[in-house]
C-alpha cells in the first residue's frame, strides 16, 4: 500500500520551480539582436519556463534610476519582440545594484 500511494504522489503534476537569471551590464553592452537575446546568459531557460506553464509571469528586477528602468524596459520589449505578451511582464525596481538585472518567472 505504500507503494501505490508514492507511486500516486510521482504521478502528481507540480508545477515548475520558478527560473531566474541574472544578466551583468557588460553582457548587455554588447550589439542586441533577437538571437542575441533569446541566448544570452539562461534566459532560454526562463522563457522556456514561461512558456511550459500558461499562468506564469516574467518579472524583471532592476536598481531604480533612470538608465536602469531604460535598460529594464528595452528588455522587455525584447521579450515582447520574441512572443511573450507584455501583460504577462512586470517591471520591479527592486535591486540595489546599478550593473545586473535579474529576470524570473513566477507562477
Amino acid at each position: 500500500m505504500p507503494r501505490l500511494v508514492i507511486l500516486c504522489l510521482l504521478l502528481v503534476p507540480f508545477p515548475l520551480a520558478a527560473e531566474s537569471v541574472t544578466i551583468a551590464a557588460d553582457q548587455w553592452a554588447r550589439p542586441r539582436n533577437g538571437e542575441m537575446i533569446a541566448g544570452l546568459g539562461q534566459l532560454r531557460k526562463v522563457i522556456e519556463a514561461f512558456d511550459a506553464q500558461p499562468d506564469r509571469q516574467i518579472v524583471i528586477h532592476y536598481a531604480n534610476g533612470e538608465s536602469a528602468t531604460l535598460w529594464a524596459e528595452e528588455l522587455r520589449s525584447w521579450l515582447v519582440s520574441l512572443g511573450i505578451p507584455s501583460s504577462r511582464i512586470t517591471l520591479a525596481a527592486s535591486l540595489g545594484k546599478n550593473d545586473v538585472i535579474i529576470v524570473e518567472t513566477t507562477p
